[in-house]
């Protein structure tokens, strides 16, 4: 608790003093009539209330001394933990070709297939998420790096979420057909022959490095190992640990796709083209080896930056991990309010007051 206006406190002082005066006046002069004869007078004795007759002053004492209390308004604190607010992220996303992988049974596919839809890939389900994540933290500024063989920021952090919904709609990812020059053959983003995790990693963090806000972090989604790039993840999540130990930016890691259930887009063996259905969808199948994931690798970066590290299966899993580092991971700004808690000491001032009052003029009624 606190008061608004302390100094108003030392209104106390001559309130105490002038009712100090007028009790020890009661004491000390009671009232007095005149007799002839003090004979009678003194076999009385006077009763409990006539012993009593200085408690009105009192409570009307502790009524003034209530009111001044009031009047240097005390607030007591409240505080409110906000999820998010204010707060910084940075997303980096792989898009690197393994990223094309669907991670759901065969029936769940033909499912997709019977009503005339495409099941969503790793990439496509991480879009997704990415882009509910946007829309529904309205005070946060967000930014996003995309890496394969190289990493690159996508948008720097912002708060134009119209502007990120849009881009991150935009990109493509690659397909692995190439054209005659070597470019991908769908116009993809990012060619994606590898992942560079490092790379992504210091991208991310140089975007929030300057930043002054009090929660920054760095989500990254990955499916494989880091097999490209210049620096080492590990490395770069102990510089970030040192380089802002002031201020911490956590690393929340994401290793999608490591169930049994992983089929990858169809290719004919001796084209190389992507084969179909007979209803013009993708065709899926086995991939023939499995891709190389390094779970301790995300683990340790998570561990070192204070963040945690996720591994979700298939992209239900990948969903409701998401939304669960949500509900507990960024609820690490409290706002403090204080509310006025003046009207409980003025209500029993008055209540006191007027008591005191009813006591002088019944109970303690003096004659003359």
């Amino acid at each position: 608790m606190r008061f608004a206006s302390p100094w108003l406190l030392l209104a106390l002082v001559p309130a105490l003093v002038v009712a100090v005066y007028g009790i020890r006046r009661l004491l000390v002069r009671p009232a007095a009539l005149n007799f002839p004869t003090l004979t009678w007078v003194r076999r009385g004795r006077p009763p409990l209330w006539g012993r009593l007759h200085w408690v009105p002053r009192l409570l009307q004492t502790l009524a003034v001394v209530l009111a001044v209390v009031a009047l240097a308004r005390p607030q007591v604190e409240e505080t409110e933990v906000i999820t998010g607010e204010g707060a910084d992220f940075v997303v980096a996303v792989d898009m690197s070709g393994s990223m094309n992988a669907v991670d759901m049974s065969p029936e769940d596919i033909m499912t997709y297939h019977s009503r005339g839809r495409e099941p969503p890939n790793r990439f496509e389900s991480a879009r997704q998420t990415i882009r509910e994540f946007i829309l529904s933290r309205d005070q946060d500024r967000i930014g996003l790096v995309i890496f394969s063989s190289r990493a690159w920021v996508k948008f720097p952090l912002t708060l134009d979420r119209d502007a990120m919904v849009g881009i991150l709609d935009s990109l493509v990812l690659d397909d692995g057909l190439r054209g005659p020059s070597g470019t991908c053959g769908n116009g993809c983003t990012i060619t994606g022959e590898a992942t560079a995790i490092g790379d992504a990693l210091g991208r991310a963090y140089k975007r929030v490095e300057g930043s002054e806000s009090k929660s920054r972090n760095i989500i990254l989604i990955t499916d494989g190992d880091n097999n490209a790039g210049r620096a080492a993840p590990e490395e770069v999540a102990r510089f970030i640990t040192e380089d802002s130990a002031a201020s911490a930016v956590r690393v929340f890691t994401f290793l999608v796709g490591t169930g049994t259930d992983t089929f990858m887009p169809a290719r004919n063996p001796f084209t190389g083209q992507p084969m179909k259905t007979v209803d013009g969808l993708t065709a899926y199948e086995r991939p023939k080896e499995k891709f190389p994931v390094n779970p301790e690798l995300l683990a340790q970066i998570a561990e070192l930056t204070g963040g945690s590290f996720h591994e979700a299966a298939t992209e239900e899993d990948f969903r409701k991990e998401f939304q669960d580092l949500e509900k507990t991971e960024f609820k690490s700004l409290a706002l403090s309010r204080y509310r006025e808690a003046f009207v409980f000491p003025l209500a029993l001032a008055l209540g006191l007051f007027l008591l005191g009052e009813l006591l002088v003029v019944t109970l303690f009624r003096r004659w003359p």
